[in-house]
């Protein structure tokens, strides 16, 4: 990744946020200096950050009405694009300045179906009518840390509630080993219908969930994924994709 990143020039900087690019990608950065976003500017669509393609593995293996809790440089919308053209994808973010910034040099108006929603992604869930989504994507972390609001056993509980009977809980933690207790809340409400995926050359980990008695439907969804090469059972995490 660092490759791609080199000779970047700064072409927006406030409040702790950075927008750079050279000839080929534009990157965004928050104040803890980890890339929030890498996009082609030429392809959006094709992802950068590892954990972006098992992040929206499900929702582009068996698109629907989806949710993206944290927009980011929109890295995350522009890969889903292609998949959930006929289906809407409501965005939720917190931050006004970072909306601006995707909407300025992030190229989000080229995104079809996308509605972006600025609130806090508690209260969004809170108020949203129960069984509405077919894949609910989280990707609220910075470098380090998970929005404290958000970091409890009620939150995980809405997202289960406005989910659709099999719909999908998609989950990037970074740096899990300090995150114990969210798996934890994930599976207070999915059980263990849940599979992990390690992502590449990172800390970082997805968590796959599923709003259903059994995790086969889960299971046979990330079987039709060319790109797995190993589905083992862990006592520790459950089952575990490579």
């Amino acid at each position: 990744m660092i490759w791609k990143t080199w000779g970047g020039r700064c072409i927006y900087q406030m409040e702790g946020i950075r927008v750079q690019q050279n000839f080929f990608y534009r990157w965004l950065t928050f104040d803890d200096g980890a890339l929030q976003t890498v996009i082609n500017r030429r392809c959006p669509a094709r992802s950068f950050l590892q954990y972006i393609k098992p992040l929206t593995l499900c929702a582009r293996t068996a698109p629907g009405n989806s949710c993206l809790l944290g927009l980011g440089g929109a890295s995350a919308a522009h890969a889903l694009q292609p998949y959930l053209k006929p289906f809407k994808l409501d965005v939720v973010e917190n931050n006004q300045t970072v909306i601006n910034i995707a909407r300025t040099y992030f190229n989000t108006q080229t995104i079809q179906n996308m509605h972006i929603i600025h609130q806090d992604a508690l209260t969004f869930v809170q108020q949203t009518t129960s069984d509405t989504y077919k894949h609910i994507m989280i990707d609220l972390f910075n470098a380090q840390t998970f929005p404290v609001q958000c970091n409890n056993s009620d939150f995980f509980k809405q997202c289960h509630r406005i989910l659709l009977q099999e719909g999908i809980l998609a989950l990037n933690v970074a740096n899990l080993h300090d995150q114990w207790p969210i798996l934890n809340y994930v599976r207070e409400h999915f059980g263990h219908c849940i599979v992990s995926i390690p992502v590449k050359h990172c800390a970082n980990l997805v968590v796959l969930a599923i709003k259903s008695p059994s995790v086969n439907a889960l299971l046979r969804l990330i079987n039709e994924n060319d790109n797995l090469k190993q589905l083992t059972w862990d006592s520790k995490w459950g089952y575990v994709a490579r």
